[in-house]
């Protein structure tokens, strides 16, 4: 019950209670009086009643709102549980023992050919298997070996802290179960976005701290609640990780223009790709823009614009040279139909003597699509493919001409309870021997 109805509840109960419905004995002292004055007016006597009933509202609304928190708290997060099968051992790369496939690359120590991470199984993009590569010691978080595993994929924590209304900090905590050996614990975490928001106009914000990425439109939805399908596209270890520094958005021209900038230690790798450093090693920091334009077109809109970046490359001391990206990205959003493409180049040139590995991205893109059949039902489809070349020194080489077709199926039962399901098909072209890497996975989203 409203306070106002309270009130009127309380007037009305008095007015109508039994005790004053009863007639009062006749007081002859004073009956004389009572006739000789003249009796109130009954509208104005309302009108009264209805002005303090006003008046202990507007009192009660302010109690209520002096007892809101000044800096109010909201937790969020959810829960990722999956079970996937691949071919083979789980992994997506092979060793090209005695440079037989690749002889004119036999100046390299070791020489391999797929993808390290082709057999992605979650949207954090962790691999089935990370293989038995020679040369290297690697965390492989789990490590299948080619198994069908059930798997927590991720437990995520997100704390939203207002500072009033302009500000608010962001932070996003992601914790993995896994399995530890010699009496160690496997379970981890990472703290992926770490951010202060200040809003000097409704279209515009600044972030300072560890912020999401402005390259490509994929880091929009790279966990698990807001990702339609299950696993990322081959090309975004290159663009959805986070980067500390600075960044700022804003939505020009009644929010026909979007610019985004950003200024951090290194690139918007993810962290498990060789290209990415929290803290950085030169001076010199990494730029990173981009500009659409978006066109609404009935309940959905249209938005397509080019983004890169460029800086020193992470890992290397001051004088070296330059790691850049740069592609263009598409996005046509029906309600119902949502299709979106990217495509994406750039080159890192690493550096010999400390070890820093060097990239040669060619050329790499995707074409998905999502399809809302029913409240319940959705399903998706993408085509992708990666050309690049990966080296250390002379010690190593990876050597990737891949695509990829994935098809998908979600069931929507609530914003906060999603099941998935994929399909991987991956493929090599270009000379390169085919590796048996094919997947099936699934995920069983939880929000709250």
């Amino acid at each position: 019950m409203t306070p106002r109805v309270s009130v009127w509840a309380a007037a009305l109960a008095i007015t109508t209670s039994p005790v004053a419905a009863q007639p009062a004995e006749p007081d002859p002292t004073t009956e004389a009086q009572e006739s000789a004055e003249p009796e109130p007016d009954r509208d104005e006597a309302t009108v009264e009643m209805a002005n303090r009933i006003d008046e202990l509202e507007t009192r009660l609304q302010s109690a209520e709102q002096s007892r809101k928190p000044k800096f109010p708290v909201k937790l969020s997060g959810y829960g990722d549980l999956g079970f996937f099968a691949t071919e083979g051992d789980g992994s997506g790369f092979r060793r090209d023992i005695g440079h037989v496939v690749f002889p004119d690359r036999a100046n390299y120590a070791w020489v391999f050919y797929g993808d390290l991470l082709a057999t992605q199984v979650n949207t954090r993009g962790d691999a089935a298997d990370l293989g038995d590569a020679p040369g290297v010691d690697r965390f492989d978080s789990i490590h299948s070996r080619g198994n069908p595993t059930f798997l927590v994929n991720e437990l995520n924590m997100t704390v939203n802290a207002g500072l009033g209304e302009k500000a608010l900090f962001e932070s996003s905590v992601n914790f993995t179960p896994r399995t530890g050996t010699d009496f160690r614990l496997g379970d981890s975490f990472d703290v992926d976005l770490a951010q202060l928001e200040y809003m000097p106009t409704p279209t515009t914000s600044i972030f300072v701290g560890k912020v999401d990425s402005v390259i490509g439109i994929e880091y929009k939805t790279r966990k698990p609640p807001q990702r339609f399908g299950i696993t990322p596209s081959l090309l975004s270890r290159y663009t959805v990780g986070t980067a500390v520094g600075l960044k700022a958005r804003s939505k020009l021209l009644n929010d026909f223009l979007i610019v985004s900038a950003a200024l951090t230690n290194g690139s918007f790798g993810t962290e498990q790709f060789h290209f990415n450093r929290e803290v950085d090693t030169n001076t010199f920091k990494t730029v990173s823009g981009r500009v659409a334009v978006r066109i609404p077109i009935g309940d959905g809109a249209f938005e397509a614009g080019p983004s890169g970046s460029w800086g020193t490359q992470d890992g290397v001391p001051d004088g070296g040279r330059a790691m850049w990206f740069w592609g263009v990205d598409a996005e046509l959003d029906l309600g119902r139909l949502d299709i979106k493409a990217q495509f994406l180049t750039g080159k890192a040139p690493g550096e010999a003597v400390s070890m820093t590995y060097a990239l040669d991205l060619k050329k790499s893109g995707y074409v998905e699509a999502n399809m809302i059949l029913t409240p319940l039902i959705g399903i998706l489809g993408r085509a992708e493919f990666r050309d690049a070349e990966v080296s250390e020194a002379m010690s190593r080489l990876y050597i990737t001409k891949n695509w990829r077709a994935t098809a998908g199926f979600r069931l929507l039962f609530s914003p906060h309870a999603i099941v998935k399901v994929e399909a991987s098909h991956n493929g090599e072209y270009g000379g390169v021997p085919s590796v048996p890497d094919d997947l099936i996975t699934t995920s069983a989203v939880i929000a709250f």
